[in-house]
Parts: C-alpha cells; sequence; structure tokens
C-alpha cells in the first residue's frame, strides 16, 4: 500500500493554520512509524508545520498523529481524506485517552503503543478488514528499536545543517531514552497514557543513538522523554555513558534532579546545558490540589541555586489558575521567576486534557469553559478558576509573560551567567529577545511559544 503519513499544525485563532520556517527540533513519530512498517509498503511522509499536506494524495492509508491543539486539524485532515476514499489511522496520546470518539473520524486507532500494532493495522487493511481500535496488551520493552534514518527527521533542514555553523548551535536531535512516567499529577496526560509505568531503553542502544547523530556532525541532543531521571540509577548510568562522546544536551526533568548530588554532577559532567522543569506553581495548596504535592515549592530556591551552579540552564514550566491560586500569585511568580534566575519560560493556563482524572474532576464540577478542541493551546482560559475570574486569570497571564520578556527582567534574569555557560546564555538572550519581540506585536501570546 501507498501509506502518507502526517503531523498536523494546529489552527490559529482566525482560523488559519499555524506556520514556521524552522524549527529548533524534530519529532522523530513519523519516521519511526516508517521504519516499524513491514516491507513491501511505500511510505512517506509530511510535518504540516512547515510543509503544505498534498490534500489530494493519491494514497491507500493516511496515517496522523496529533496532540493538544493539533487534534481538530487532525480530525478535520481524517474527515477530508475519508471523504475521499482513503483509508486514516490516528494515534497518539490524545487519541489514546479518547479512543472511541476519535474512531469516528478514523477507519482505525492505534491505542497506546505501536509497536505490536501497527503491522496488524496494515495487514488488516491490506485484506479489507479493520478491528477499529487496536490497543497492545503489554507495553514494549523499548530493548532493540527500529532504527530511524536521522537525515530524514520532518523538521530537519539538513543542508542546512552541513553548511551553516549557526544551524547547527541552533538544531537540537532528537533521542529517547525512556517512556512513560511514575508520578500521578491530575492533569498530565502522559502519566494517564502509560498508567503511571516508566521503562527505559538499554543504554547500549541509546549510544548507538547518541554516536551515529554525532557521526552526521551533531553535538546538540534534545532527550525527548517526558521524566528522563525517574528511575535514578538508570540515568546515571546512561549519563556516565555519555561523557566520553562530550556532547550537548537539553531535555524536561522533575526538579527532583537537585535533590540527587551524584545525578546533577552526572548530568552536568555528560553535557547537560538545559532543562525544562514542571515547576508548575510556587503555592503549596495549588500543587496539592493536582497531586504534585512532592514537588516542595519552599525547597524550589535551593534546588534552582543547585543546577545554576552547574551551570545547567532552567526553563521553568508554570501553570497560574490551579484552585490554590488567588490573584496575588501573578505578581509573587513573576518576582519569584526574577529572583532565580530563570533563563526561559513556558506559562501555561490550566488544560482538562481528555481522558485525564483532571478533566472528569472539572466536568464534574461543571467548570470547562471550552469544548472546542483547537483551543486546547495551555494558554487560554479553559476551566472556570475557583478563586479569580476567567478575565482576572487572563491578565495575570499576560501580566506575568509581559514582565518575565520585558528587558530589564531579562537582563536581571540572564547576568551574569551561570559559571562555564557564556555561549548558552548568548543563545537564550537571543531567545529571550525575540519573544520580547513577538509579545510587543501580538495582543494576546499564547503559552505555546517555542
Amino acid at each position: 500500500m501507498r501509506i502518507y503519513l502526517i503531523s498536523p499544525t494546529h489552527y490559529n485563532a482566525d482560523g488559519s493554520l499555524h506556520k514556521t520556517t524552522r524549527y529548533w527540533t524534530s519529532g522523530i513519530t513519523l519516521p519511526y512509524l516508517k521504519a516499524l512498517t513491514p516491507p513491501g509498503h511505500d511510505v512517506s511522509l509530511v510535518d504540516e508545520l512547515f510543509y503544505d499536506v498534498d490534500l489530494e494524495r493519491d494514497c491507500d492509508v493516511v496515517g496522523l498523529t496529533a496532540m493538544g491543539p493539533q487534534i481538530k486539524r487532525a480530525y478535520d485532515l481524517a474527515d477530508h481524506f475519508r471523504s475521499r476514499g482513503r483509508r486514516v489511522v490516528l494515534g497518539g496520546t490524545w487519541v489514546t485517552l479518547t479512543a472511541e470518539e476519535s474512531l469516528k473520524h478514523a477507519d482505525a486507532v492505534v491505542a497506546g503503543e505501536a509497536e505490536e500494532v501497527w503491522p496488524q493495522v496494515l495487514a488488516d487493511f491490506c485484506e479489507g478488514r479493520s478491528r477499529g481500535i487496536y490497543r497492545s496488551s503489554s507495553w514494549h520493552s523499548l530493548a532493540e528499536l527500529p532504527r530511524i534514518d536521522y537525515t530524514t527527521l520532518p523538521l530537519l533542514k539538513y543542508e542546512a545543517f552541513k553548511a551553516s555553523w549557526l544551524y547547527r548551535m541552533y538544531f537540537h536531535w532528537p533521542v529517547v531514552f525512556s517512556r512513560g512516567c511514575p508520578h500521578p499529577c491530575e492533569y498530565c496526560a502522559v502519566q494517564t497514557y502509560y498508567r503511571r509505568s516508566f521503562r527505559t531503553r538499554p543504554v547500549d542502544d541509546v549510544i548507538e543513538d547518541l554516536r551515529a547523530i554525532k557521526a552526521l556532525g551533531a553535538s546538540r541532543i534534545l532527550f525527548l522523554d517526558d521524566n528522563p531521571i525517574a528511575h535514578p540509577e538508570a540515568a546515571k548510568e546512561l549519563f556516565r555513558a555519555m561523557i566520553p562522546l562530550q556532547l550537548k544536551w537539553a531535555s524536561q526533568s522533575t526538579i527532583n534532579i537537585a535533590r540527587d548530588p551524584e545525578l546533577l554532577d552526572l548530568a552536568a559532567r555528560s553535557g547537560c546545558v538545559s532543562l525544562s522543569i514542571g515547576l508548575e506553581s510556587i503555592n503549596e495548596s495549588s500543587l496539592e490540589s493536582v497531586n504534585k504535592g512532592f514537588n516542595l515549592p519552599k525547597r524550589f530556591d535551593r534546588d534552582l541555586a543547585a543546577i545554576r551552579a552547574k551551570g545547567i540552564q532552567v526553563i521553568a514550566l508554570l501553570m497560574v489558575g490551579l484552585d490554590g491560586d488567588t490573584v496575588d500569585v501573578f505578581q509573587r511568580s513573576l518576582q519569584f521567576l526574577i529572583d532565580n534566575k530563570i533563563s526561559f519560560l513556558k506559562l501555561f493556563t490550566p488544560c482538562p486534557y481528555p481522558g485525564t482524572k483532571y478533566y472528569d474532576e472539572m466536568a464534574q464540577a461543571g467548570r470547562i469553559l471550552v469544548q472546542d478542541w483547537g483551543r486546547y493551546d495551555y494558554g487560554s482560559p479553559l476551566i472556570r478558576p475557583a478563586n479569580m475570574s476567567g478575565d482576572e486569570m487572563m491578565q495575570g497571564f499576560k501580566y506575568v509573560y509581559e514582565g518575565f520578556y520585558s528587558a530589564r527582567a531579562i537582563a536581571k534574569r540572564l547576568f551574569p551567567p551561570p559559571t562555564g555557560s557564556y555561549l548558552e546564555t548568548l543563545a537564550y538572550l537571543v531567545a529571550n529577545l525575540k519573544v520580547n519581540r513577538f509579545l510587543r506585536s501580538h495582543e494576546n501570546a499564547w503559552a505555546t511559544i517555542s
């Protein structure tokens, strides 16, 4: 069969498609699905963030994977291709947590991991049938995963990478070490999707990927993991093995990395230069309201100082409008971020992701304000806050974003830079100034700025 794999973009507020000409990393789902596809099929792929989807594509099967605000566009594309007689498969986190609803837009749904079921979906399509929802009976061990061709990453401009040292500084090559997260955060689709399970790949397999990427001339890596340090001893083994490679890497992480001195030291020695950390809130009661009390905000100051002392930049992920928040949270949060010299901020409003416990609680309480999935962008008033109005939440959201990215705050946060992190600080200065310019030219900024 001729298979067309698509990663859709999302709609802007005016209904246009969100597009960009470059991005600092790339997803690997589409090339990984191509590697999983049995021989005999012709597979092409497109990421709509860069390129236009060929709506008249002459193909047999269309595969779509999406999450967050992408899902509305994914459903629209699925409906379009089905109207043209193409068989459509939907997959991904959102689709898994809403499998029955998603099946209304598709001939088949892959709920959960694809390794065990993707070949069966294609085999059934070849026979002119479908089981509807395909769900693997067990988690994959992550050993000996199919290898992808890294030069075909959907958002990589390979010729620019070879020609431009600036692009080589900018682009981070995606690698996976683990899947899942064992923490119980109620709003999180990841732990819901994986049912709080967590697995790591064999370290030798990851090192083989890293060597293959380095052989292409790359030196910057992004671990796509949601929580690569969830098993600290496994993470330490990986970091030790990475030290001789002399790569620089970034990742998401919990704040717990700062509470294990050996783990933090190995991360720094193995090349860690920045971490995106889900602080979520500076209010203990707000964290307790979503079952993330383990974050311990009373320790944030010393934890962040420990990370910074290792020369590691911190990207803070913060939510405003949780049930423990009152209107004073905005000023206090902004001051906290500046005082702790946070390098970059991704700010969020509470998002009731369908399928999560948080969604069920908000729906039962009648507090969900928006059912338009295209607006589930993490920067819109999706729920009715407990201790403020929706307008107050969004005014505070804008206040924190604009205050954080003001010229004065940028200077306070980034200087003096962490020891040995001068080049990284320069890169974050450029990124901060770009957001500053964006916020001055756009009346309303989404939390999806990156």
